[in-house]
Parts: structure tokens; sequence; C-alpha cells
């Protein structure tokens, strides 16, 4: 601005305008612009995040109420858990409620319709406009069917550390061994479920071949599943000792990732199966030292991109054994 100043300076002194009269304007419009400037970043700093925790503390407060009540299900054709009546009667697009304990996840879970998908990218559970989003479910496809294998849940990594942000810390071991276990219930009933996977994958096709298999809410085939849970085990940033069958149903949870455009922080947990306990191996959780990462990975460090085995060709060591 200065030296704009000082480059029209000449000119106005031997033109018809007001030099004094210049001055008092960019004098004035940069006032306004700081004034404008400071309310926006106060907004963004202050209010937003005023206005998130407000929300956030109310439905959480209303949900605690509600588990501390009966949690039966209720009789005739509502099959929906008596819990989730009062934040259903807020919002019925919310489907569920995750948390993971020790961390800030502690949200109801949204899903929009067919024909707005990303609306809950940018609207808090009121479905008021909020850059937080919501944590939600892919519209694509109902992910509470019975026949639903994979559950997919999205949600931003706020530099606030607010809604998945959490979920970047997973490739810490010290952090998956605090918090292994998530609690996930839908409307429909209640789960736990054991992290198996950590995973760092691009959703740009210049970074190499996009990883879409672990989008997939159903599959095909009992084999099809297990091939995607051996490439989620081959990608995995820890070696984590959680077995996942054939007939168990599995949680996705995505977030962005910042080590390179586009990439995503994925994690995986299995839901734990009736009559087992909620312990995991610890002792035996180790870190990969060469976890399957997407191509643009390898070229930005100039390394080669190493070749791992396949799912068929595992499949055919497993059966020589």
């Amino acid at each position: 601005m200065i030296y704009l100043i000082f480059r029209i300076k000449p000119h106005l002194k031997k033109s018809n305008i007001s030099w004094e009269f210049f001055r008092r304007s960019v004098y004035y419009s940069s006032i306004i612009m700081f004034i404008v400037s400071s309310y926006f970043v106060f907004k963004y700093l202050v209010i937003d995040r005023f206005e998130f925790n407000k929300n956030t503390s109310e439905i959480q407060q209303i949900w605690e109420d509600s588990n501390n009540s009966d949690n039966e299900k209720k009789p005739e054709d509502d099959i929906t858990l008596k819990n989730f009546d009062k934040i259903i009667g807020i919002n019925p697009d919310i489907k569920g409620w995750i948390k993971i304990d020790g961390t800030v996840i502690d949200y109801p879970v949204l899903q929009s319709s067919k024909q707005d998908p990303s609306f809950y990218l940018y609207r808090n559970y009121k479905k008021g406009k909020d850059k937080n989003g919501s944590i939600f479910i892919s519209s694509d496809i109902s992910q509470l069917e019975r026949d639903t294998k994979n559950i997919v849940l999205h949600g931003h990594n706020m530099n606030s550390g607010a809604m998945f942000a959490s979920l970047l810390k997973y490739a810490d071991i010290n952090f998956y061994k605090a918090h292994p276990v998530i609690k996930f219930d839908t409307i429909f009933e209640t789960g736990l479920w054991k992290v198996f996977a950590v995973i760092k994958t691009n959703s740009d096709p210049n970074h190499g071949e996009v990883f879409y298999d672990y989008l997939s809410p159903c599959f095909g085939s009992k084999r099809e599943f297990l091939k995607l849970i051996y490439n989620l085990k081959l990608r995995s940033i820890l070696k984590i000792p959680v077995e996942v069958l054939e007939s168990d149903k599995i949680l996705t949870m995505s977030t962005c990732s910042y080590e390179m455009k586009g990439f995503r922080t994925v994690v995986f947990a299995r839901k734990i199966r009736r009559g087992e306990d909620e312990l995991v191996d610890l002792d035996n959780v180790k870190v990969n030292n060469n976890p399957m990462m997407p191509n643009g990975w390898y070229e930005s460090r100039k390394m080669k991109i190493p070749r791992f085995e396949t799912f068929e060709e595992y499949e055919k060591h497993k059966s020589r054994n």
C-alpha cells in the first residue's frame, strides 16, 4: 500500500485530483479493511468456536441424560433404541453416536439424503451452517441395513482439534494403546469396536491409483471382504493383533490428512463379537516399518516403489501351508 502511494503521488500532484483526498481515502480504506479483517478473525476464533462448543455441549448433555434412562427396544414396529428418541426428535437424520474415551470425539452421527449427499459437510446437527460440519455416514446407501459389512464415517480434521482430528493420533503407537476400543452405537444397536488398522491413503489420482475399496459398505462375497481386510493390514501403520473374520462387521472412520495433497488418515475397527471381552493384546502391537503407501508418497521422497504380496499370492501361500 505504501509503495502504491509513493508511485501514484507524483502523478496526482500534476492532476486535478486532490492529493489530500487520495491520502485520506487510502487511510480510511485501510482502517475499514483492518476492522473487517479483525471481525472475521474474531468471529472465526471466538464467536464460531463458542457457538460450536455450545451446540456440542447441548447435544452431549441430552445424549448423556438419555443414556441414564431405560435403553430397551421399544415395542411394536419401532425398533430404534429408546436413548435415541430425544436426539432423533431434534433431527431425524441422526443415525448414531460415536465416542472415543479420552478424546473430544463424542458426537452424533448424521446421514443426509441422496439428493444432497454433502449436506452435513459444513452443517451441524441443527442443520445450521458450521465450518466444523458433522460426523456423517455416506448417503449413497443405507449403511445401517443388516447386510452392511462396513459402516463408513467421515469427519473434518479441524485445527482446533475438533471433530475427527484425533484420528491422526492413531499413527502413534502409544495413543493407540490408550484408545484401542471405540464406542459406536447406531439407532438400532449398541456396539464396541476394536481398532485393527490405521492407514494413509490418497484421493488424488496424481499420487497413484486411488484405493477406493475401503469405502464399500457391502461385498459380493466373503472373499471380497477378506481381501479388503488383507489390504488394510498391508497398509496399516501399526501391526495390531486383532483378528477379523468373514462374519465380522467393521467401522471405517476417515478424515483429511496433510502429508500430501488429498491424503486421508483412515482408522478401522472391528465390532466386538457377542461374548467377547474388550481386551486387546497391547504387548504385541508393533509399528509397521514398511506399510504400503500411495505411489506419490514414495515418489515425493525419491524412493523406489516396493512390491507387496497381492491377496491372490497370499491365498496361494496360505493354502500351501
